[in-house]
């Protein structure tokens, strides 16, 4: 599912805010996290999320059934977080495809091993938090396909050497920090669901400490 534009998001954003919290989901679970860099995460209050996306649902979507209601039409916010999750879950099966042909490899630096391992973990905490927002019938049918493609695009450049998989996934998690912008951009710019924008920050600023790390990791073992 590809992910829109920042200029479309901004085009069908509404113009007002108002909605009570979902009554189906009135339990207010927080969900903290560790960073990739190890220190603590904010705490999410997740039914507060959820309600600010169904809020967006009903100023956006045009009908007068519920954001959890699964004949609900999807509006761009549910695409976008739909695309999040296959991401994050395509990033977690990047890092089991890696691990596993490093194990295979066994020539692997122990920087190599110790970078998979951390962001593999880093990976899953953004897929819990964003799998404990959708309702179900709002995640994209084609998840085994994101997990298949995911394994591979690991498993195979990691079977040539370090160097090969650095360089893959460096090359996606400039995308993944590109797509999470056009939704943090407009969001912000129209002061919408602030406290999904902290969340979506949270995952963009891994993401983007992951990068600089790769950065240093190839230069000091000539990867």
């Amino acid at each position: 599912m590809l992910p829109l534009r920042a200029s479309l998001a901004c085009r069908r954003l509404p113009r007002r805010l108002s909605a009570p919290p979902l009554e189906a989901f009135n339990t207010s679970r927080r969900l903290s996290t560790l960073s990739a860099d190890h220190t603590p995460a904010p705490e999410f209050d997740l039914a507060a999320i959820r309600s600010e996306l169904a809020v967006e649902h009903e100023h956006s979507a045009g009908s007068e059934c519920r954001w959890d209601d699964a004949s609900a039409p999807w509006h761009w916010l549910d695409r976008e977080m739909s695309s999040n999750m296959a991401g994050e879950t395509g990033a977690v099966c990047i890092y089991d495809g890696a691990a596993a042909a490093l194990s295979l490899r066994g020539t692997a630096s122990a920087e190599t091993l110790r970078f998979v391992d951390e962001h593999r973990a880093a990976e899953r905490r953004h897929l819990e938090l964003i799998e404990c927002l959708l309702p179900p019938h709002k995640h994209t049918r084609l998840l085994p396909m994101w997990r298949a493609a995911g394994f591979a695009l690991g498993f195979a450049p990691a079977l040539v050497s370090d160097r090969a998989l650095f360089k893959t996934v460096e090359a996606v998690e400039t995308f993944v920090e590109e797509h999470y912008g056009e939704q943090i951009g407009p969001l912000k710019v129209h002061g919408r669901c602030p406290q999904l924008v902290a969340l979506l920050e949270h995952c963009c600023a891994d993401e983007a400490r992951a990068g600089n790390e790769r950065y240093v990791e190839r230069e000091d073992n000539d990867l």
